[in-house]
């Protein structure tokens, strides 16, 4: 499942935060390291009551207002189960040697606010990709674009990856000599949630 933002999720852009379905490509979005960047391209897809019903690792989770931290999320968040958020925190620097590492969501749920939206309704995941990865502020916490690694393009279907493939050429066949560079370093699975026991162990929220 690609790393998506839920129908509704507002994105913080050159004209204020805007609803993500009411982005377009070339639109320029306000990004943690590289002040305003255009969107390259934009995917979407409908997951019906059906198809959610029958596999829970496909259910958006929902971020709580203030779950991350003071006024993080400004209001409740949902997004793809393997949507990274960016945590920020001593804990994380003692873990990773860096202060900041993005971590995706479903690897937070022992966090107290964050959980699975249960209930078999129909839900509108959108994505978004820039010339590379990067933060984004969604609902007001930073959370990642699209990361084009080789997992994710396998997850977007043929006629997706065609169009960014077209783009971006140096994709296409893993010709590109190297995986793409990552905003901040991608936890993964297990530390992602070592990260958040030892938050709740400790108190702290995770963006600090």
């Amino acid at each position: 499942m690609l790393p998506c933002f839920v129908r509704g999720t507002l994105i913080e852009t050159e004209f204020g935060a805007i609803q993500v379905e009411e982005l377009t490509e070339g639109m320029r979005v306000w990004t943690r390291d590289n002040g305003l960047q255009p969107i390259r391209w934009i995917g979407s897809r409908v997951l019906g009551p059906e198809i959610l019903g029958q596999n829970d690792k496909l259910k958006p989770i929902r971020i709580r207002a203030g779950a991350l931290g003071v006024n993080m999320p400004s209001e409740d968040l949902l997004v793809s189960p393997q949507h990274r958020i960016l945590v920020r925190s001593n804990i994380a620097q003692k873990m990773f040697g860096t202060d900041e590492v993005l971590v995706a969501a479903k690897q937070l749920l022992q966090i107290q606010g964050i959980d699975t939206v249960e209930g078999d309704v129909a839900v509108e995941y959108f994505h978004f990709l820039f010339d590379q990865h990067e933060i984004v502020l969604s609902n007001g916490a930073e959370t990642e674009s699209l990361y084009t690694g080789p997992e994710a393009l396998r997850a977007l279907g043929p006629e997706a990856s065609e169009e960014i493939f077209t783009l971006f050429p140096e994709l296409r066949n893993g010709t590109a000599t190297e995986l793409p560079v990552a905003a901040r370093h991608l936890a993964t699975g297990r530390m992602g949630r070592k990260l958040a026991v030892r938050h709740v162990q400790n108190g702290r929220a995770l963006v600090q």
